[in-house]
């Protein structure tokens, strides 16, 4: 009996210096306060921090999306000054994450004011979520938890050996990514749309083992990705959130892209599902269906011209063919908000099938007037397919 004392006591110091240590350390700024809002927050797993931490703060407006939400939506947006802005995007974020971040917005009556950024890669079932998503984050048990874990202990020690370390970069403390020098993209422009699109079509689109698209994995339909949606649609309406949404406008490479893994139709259907939805679910609430705006295409925006290897010329619009910039973000977010401006549409049953047809005559004079960009993405597919060894379905 008292050999089991002294090893309950023993543990419990253990458990308690361990949990002391790591609510010391902090290393994913989810116990104190944050530094003050200037500065950057030193934290080893972006995820825990704005799933755990930032989800439940107070704000007037939250971003929710994948990595070009997260890295083209700024913290300043003169439309929204005066706002308390949050910026709950991640990198590689798969759509069921951004449903589960929606619903801890929501959940906790934290937002008046939710943006989505809705991107049709996020919405394949068969793409593999980051390895450091875990469902157990959305747990009410997790900060402490967490505190026990020994990952926790490690990337603490990491920090407490050197601060300056943070396992990457990582954001403000109201989620906005820090800002960065595009100096650096100068003459290599070429070099990252490039590799952003091989990565597109090797891991995105049509990733591995199936190199399939599917908006819910067979046998489970119900746990589909516009069953997200609609589940999303459904609480906002519930809750009368503003809600807006967004089609984010990548560069017309992207969308070429795209159409070479063979999923243009797909991705038209995907836009009509969104609007079918959308009205579906106001018709039941007996409330207006909530904006979606199609940003993507080809316009003067997307179509910027991309510069050849070795020319320092900075782009304006973006730092690969996925990702657009903060300048390019502020419109965005300028558009969404009611500044008057031609740029992108709002969709609705009385104009899809307008839009995507235009779509499709702009595509056919961007490939007609971008021959060596189109040809160069058709050569990178076949570099893929002899790369990536897909089974043969037939």
């Amino acid at each position: 009996m008292r050999y089991f004392a002294h090893f309950s006591f023993a543990v419990l110091s253990l458990s308690a210096a361990l949990a002391g240590f790591n609510w010391w350390v902090d290393p994913y700024a989810i116990y104190h306060q944050p530094v003050e809002d200037a500065a950057a927050s030193r934290v080893m797993n972006e995820r825990i921090f704005k799933t755990v931490k930032l989800a439940r703060t107070p704000a007037d407006v939250v971003f929710i999306g994948t990595s070009r939400t997260d890295i083209g939506i700024g913290r300043e947006q003169p439309t929204l000054r005066g706002r308390r802005l949050v910026n709950l995007a991640t990198f590689g974020q798969p759509f069921r994450e951004t449903r589960r971040l929606f619903e801890q917005v929501v959940q906790n009556g934290r937002a008046k004011t939710v943006v989505i950024g809705l991107d049709f890669f996020a919405f394949n079932a068969l793409f593999v979520p980051p390895s450091d998503y875990v469902e157990d984050n959305y747990s009410s048990l997790r900060p402490a938890t967490l505190l026990l874990s020994i990952s926790t202990l490690s990337d603490a020690l990491t920090k407490y050996r050197n601060p300056q370390v943070t396992g990457g970069e990582c954001c403000y403390a109201d989620g906005f990514r820090l800002a960065t020098d595009p100096g650096y993209l100068k003459g290599n422009y070429h070099r990252y749309f490039t590799a952003s699109e091989r990565m597109y079509l090797m891991e995105k689109y049509l990733p591995y083992p199936q190199c399939a698209f599917a908006f819910a994995v067979r046998g489970r339909e119900a746990q589909s990705s516009l069953a997200d949606l609609q589940a999303i649609f459904e609480l906002a309406q519930h809750r009368q959130i503003d809600l807006r949404l967004f089609i984010s406008p990548s560069h017309a490479r992207q969308w070429e892209t795209l159409a070479a893994a063979g999923l243009w139709d797909t991705w038209e259907n995907w836009k009509r599902r969104l609007v079918e939805l959308n009205d579906q679910s106001a018709m039941q609430a007996g409330r207006q269906p909530f904006p979606i705006w199609d940003f993507s295409g080809y316009d003067s925006v997307s179509g910027e011209d991309l510069p050849t290897e070795g020319d320092n010329r900075l782009m304006q619009g973006y730092s690969d063919s996925s990702h657009y910039t903060l300048q390019v973000g502020q419109r965005l977010v300028s558009r969404l908000f009611g500044q008057e401006d031609n740029w992108g549409e709002q969709l609705g049953r009385a104009n899809i099938e307008a839009r995507l047809t235009n779509i499709r005559a702009a595509r056919q004079q961007y490939r007609s007037s971008h021959s060596a960009d189109v040809a160069e993405i058709e050569a990178l597919l076949r570099e893929v397919v002899h790369a990536k060894r897909c089974p043969d379905t037939r």
